[in-house]
């Protein structure tokens, strides 16, 4: 039992110096109570374990819910994921202001965003929670860490079954939430920076000094038509391609659309046949008639066979683009090794 104990006082030991110097300096005026003087009149602390009796005055569930409120940006997130009151989560997070002396959060908008002292606080403290929630008895049933992804619609089956495949392969303990959205620069940034997304999928390199956005890779395009398509060969001239009852996938990327347009300009007589937003339809559509369609040579390779589709050769150069990840740089390792196993 007593070995026990001083397990536990080494642990809490370990919570107090992870959690900055704003909790060690509060912690050190709650030593100075068990402070004696020796017969020389000089000062000495007794041990460490009534120095840590200090921190029985700290209810370490407030850091959890902080870590918590952190990370989803909103009281009534953390509430309904405890089951507990809004209320009760508002109260834990007044004690942990009071204690540090220290906001915290600010609020903008329906979130919750973390101060200077908050984002130290959170990035020091959660690699001891973590290391301490593992040394629980019920461990093993602690849910998968999951990663909220935003993607535009048409990239999703560029990123996600091959992500999806290498977490299972892995056996991660990671899980995924994957949202769509038409995207830009500005609400990539709004959508990493009040933590609704942990990280974002998109065909712009965003330029932030709170995010970190790579290449992850390059999207080429190609032209498609049924391999039972009697009219065209190999390769189209330009004369066909003119007059082609063409779809094409229905997007609002500016880059894309602006790409589009110069095609149609320079080698089309007439609008698309057909816009739409599904890769499922636009591929059966190809597969079922005459038309011809534009889609990443990626998803072309992967479905091909099965809707017996052939790649043609133009007598011009399509659109290429890059794809690239975006997230904040307080990154965790859970996002670090998932952003490093879809670039491998």
């Amino acid at each position: 039992m007593d070995e026990t104990v001083s397990y536990l006082s080494e642990i809490t030991v370990l919570v107090a110096h992870a959690a900055g110097n704003g909790f060690l300096c509060y912690v050190e005026k709650q030593a100075r109570r068990y402070s004696k003087v020796d017969s020389e009149g000089s000062m000495s602390i007794n041990s460490v374990s009534e120095k840590t009796c200090a921190l029985t005055k700290i209810d370490l569930n407030l850091l959890a819910i902080f870590c918590l409120i952190y990370s989803m940006g909103s009281i009534s997130k953390v509430a309904d994921m405890l089951d507990i009151s809004a209320s009760a989560v508002s109260q834990s997070l007044k004690k942990l202001r009071e204690l540090m002396d220290d906001n915290l959060f600010v609020r903008s908008g329906n979130a919750l965003l973390p101060t200077v002292y908050a984002d130290e606080l959170y990035d020091n403290i959660l690699p001891v929670l973590d290391s301490l929630s593992s040394l629980l008895p019920l461990s093993a049933l602690v849910k998968k860490k999951r990663l909220t992804l935003y993607t535009e619609p048409y990239i999703s089956p560029l990123v996600i079954p091959d992500l999806t495949e290498k977490i299972i392969t892995s056996q991660s303990d990671i899980s995924l939430l994957h949202r769509t959205a038409d995207l830009n620069e500005h609400n990539i940034t709004e959508l990493l920076n009040l933590r609704q997304a942990d990280v974002v999928f998109s065909t712009f390199s965003v330029a932030n000094s709170n995010i970190i956005c790579q290449k992850v890779e390059e999207m080429k395009l190609v032209l498609i038509v049924s391999q039972h398509n009697e009219i065209y060969g190999d390769t189209i001239t330009e004369a066909l391609f003119k007059d082609a009852n063409l779809i094409g996938y229905n997007t609002k990327n500016e880059k894309i659309i602006y790409h589009r347009s110069i095609v149609d300009k320079k080698f089309r007589s007439s609008e698309r046949c057909l816009l739409t937003t599904s890769f499922s339809s636009l591929l059966l559509i190809v597969s079922k008639t005459n038309c011809l369609g534009i889609i990443p040579e990626k998803l072309f390779s992967t479905y091909r066979e099965m809707y017996q589709l052939k790649k043609l050769e133009t007598p011009f150069s399509l659109p290429q683009f890059s794809i690239f990840s975006s997230s904040r740089k307080e990154t965790n390792k859970t996002l670090q090794w998932l952003l490093t196993a879809i670039k491998n």
